[in-house]
């Protein structure tokens, strides 16, 4: 009795590598997918300590002032904010909205693409007077 040995056919080698193609392209999209979250954790955070830094200089000033805007440098890179103050019903506490962006807005509605929105109610003691010293 004699055995041949076999290989594999044309068929299933190109079934297989098919096979392997689709797992390959699943992993790249997947990688590719990550990098890019990762890429977009990083802006994330990067805005919001540019966030923070522009709502204390917003906080600085005693009533704050409705649509300052400017740029932080954070990570080596330029943010860019706008604010937003809005009365409330308790006499002299205000609402204020910090947006930032990461190019200079196009227009001037401050809803247009923020990448973070942070926002803080401001009374006569929480930020600073006139002369620079706590009430």
């Amino acid at each position: 009795m004699i055995m041949r040995t076999r290989g594999f056919t044309l068929v299933e080698v190109m079934f297989a590598l098919g096979i392997f193609a689709l797992a390959a392209l699943a992993a790249v999209a997947a990688t590719s997918q990550h990098l890019n979250d990762l890429n977009y954790m990083q802006d994330k955070s990067m805005a919001q300590y540019a966030a923070a830094n522009a709502m204390a200089r917003v906080s600085l000033n005693y009533p704050p002032e409705n649509g300052a805007k400017g740029v932080e440098m954070v990570g080596s890179r330029e943010w860019f904010w706008r604010s937003e103050v809005l009365k409330t019903q308790t006499e002299d506490v205000f609402y204020v909205t910090v947006r930032v962006f990461d190019e200079q807005p196009a227009s001037a509605e401050v809803n247009d693409g923020a990448l973070v929105v942070l926002s803080r109610y401001l009374g006569p003691d929480s930020g600073s007077t006139d002369d620079g010293a706590r009430p």
